[in-house]
């Protein structure tokens, strides 16, 4: 499954001051850089400032192709952020997470992505979060409790088709998902991405093209009119 993160807020220019130069220095730590890494590399203690002049004469939906980008480079940072907080909240790797990626979507809505979920039903049918937040629902969920009862009952009978659908379902239930989305909240913050997640939801895996999520060719212009204003920098 994936879990979508949706945002209240974006701060890009602290995205990017966070973000650009623990790039530059991954790039500096190569002992085989390629052309753009060695670019990066020299920008050295610049690459905030430059990047956030360059990140001013943008428009919000370019913006968010910035910060897409970003993601991208730090993708398995982003990642593995997110799998310590889970692993924290659960106790155990019980959700872990393949993929992690910045979607932006048309017009200037930009969201947060973790991809190819992996889950191990048995013991997330057991967890406590999981059983606490099933006796907490009620009022308008009285069905949705109901249900979520007898998937805990039969649990191990189900097929993996009928656990992935009820594991969707469970995730979703607002206390456990009142959970993941503080938890996600620091991870992607611990991770330097300064945004504010409003909700997460979990749905089918493969929702939306993983390829689609980094434009290289916007990455190519942004080093480009980078390059453009460190070189008006240093004269």
């Amino acid at each position: 499954m994936d879990i979508r993160l949706e945002l209240a807020a974006v701060d890009h220019k602290a995205c990017v001051e966070m973000l650009l130069p623990l790039l530059v220095a991954h790039c500096a730590a190569k002992t085989q850089p390629n052309a753009l890494d060695r670019f990066l590399a020299g920008l050295g203690a610049e690459a905030a400032d430059a990047a956030g002049a360059v990140l001013e004469r943008m428009n919000t939906e370019e913006k968010d192709k910035a910060v897409v980008w970003l993601v991208s480079a730090h993708e398995e940072r982003m990642r593995n952020s997110a799998n310590r907080h889970l692993a924290a909240l659960f106790g155990a790797p019980i959700v872990r997470v393949g993929r992690f990626l910045a979607v932006d979507r048309p017009g200037s809505d930009l969201t947060l992505r973790a991809a190819q979920v992996a889950i191990d039903y048995p013991a997330l049918l057991r967890h406590p979060l999981v059983t606490d937040g099933v006796e907490r629902l009620g009022g308008d969920n009285l069905v949705l409790k109901g249900a979520a009862k007898l998937v805990l009952r039969l649990g191990t009978h189900l097929s993996n088709e009928s656990l992935e659908k009820q594991g969707i379902l469970l995730l979703n239930s607002e206390p456990v998902r009142q959970r993941l989305t503080t938890v996600m909240q620091d991870a992607v913050r611990q991770a330097g991405l300064a945004v504010t997640v409003q909700d997460v939801a979990a749905e089918p895996d493969g929702t939306a093209p993983l390829a689609a999520a980094a434009d290289d060719a916007f990455g190519e212009r942004l080093m480009a009119e980078l390059q453009q204003e460190v070189a008006r920098r240093r004269g």
